[in-house]
């Protein structure tokens, strides 16, 4: 129609070449433009979903490592712009997209398969009993128990609340920031971090329980910590990258 503005990449498609298109629609996903941002959904996530799904990643798998993407491609993190401001016109955006997408999915199951590797000082920390032979008794005793029933339960949780704890307490994203990368309101976020956590702890408990016993005095010591130790135990077995 005569006279009619459009977007700034939305004229490039119309008179530009591919490349040119695809590297103006990944500055206006940079800027935040909703209409590129919605475009992006339609557009790239069912062709990055196949391939996913098509290169043998589950379905758990593919959702979150294309939710992990989202933030990445779309949030600032620090000084730093989103990650989609990096494309540079080179090759075509979706090709840049899928080597994104697999080395983030790539770097999920990675961490899945990496032992949580608590160092002596860290399980120390956790468990701070007041007797110095009694911390000696639980680091010597326990440690391999600990260690293990943590890595179980957090292979355990569920997709998207090891997602949520990932950008939380790794990607130091804030909840209001996180809360736009789901479209949801904040006090949502911090609702499904607190039972994100609440569920791990609980699931660690039971598992260290059934290892150990629950009458064993060691136990109580050792558990008395976890809620305070909890993220930083998280923060631990998380430190695989996720997609640059």
């Amino acid at each position: 129609m005569a006279g009619a503005r459009y977007p700034t990449w939305v004229a490039v498609t119309m008179n530009g070449t591919d490349l040119q298109e695809d590297l103006a629609f990944a500055r206006a996903c940079a800027r935040g433009d909703a209409e590129a941002l919605a475009g992006f959904e339609s557009r790239f996530i069912p062709p990055l979903r196949k391939s996913l799904l098509q290169r043998g990643m589950d379905i758990a798998t593919t959702e979150e490592a294309l939710q992990l993407l989202r933030v990445k491609l779309f949030l600032p993190s620090g000084e730093r712009p989103p990650r989609i401001a990096d494309y540079g016109g080179q090759g075509s955006l979706l090709a840049w997209l899928r080597v994104a997408a697999l080395r983030t999915a790539l770097n999920l199951l990675r961490e899945r398969k990496v032992a949580v590797g608590l160092d002596d000082s860290r399980l120390e920390e956790a468990v701070s009993p007041a007797d110095e032979a009694d911390r000696r008794y639980i680091k010597d005793r326990y440690r391999k128990d600990f260690t293990e029933s943590f890595q179980e339960a957090l292979k355990a949780l569920e997709p998207r609340a090891r997602t949520l704890l990932r950008l939380h307490l790794v990607d130091g994203l804030g909840t209001a920031e996180i809360a736009r990368a789901y479209r949801v309101d904040r006090s949502t976020v911090k609702r499904w971090l607190a039972q994100s956590r609440e569920w791990l702890r609980g699931e660690v408990r039971a598992r260290l329980a059934a290892r150990i016993g629950v009458d064993t005095p060691a136990l109580g010591s050792l558990l008395h910590e976890l809620q305070s130790q909890l993220d930083l135990s998280i923060r631990s077995a998380m430190r695989e990258p996720t997609p640059g």
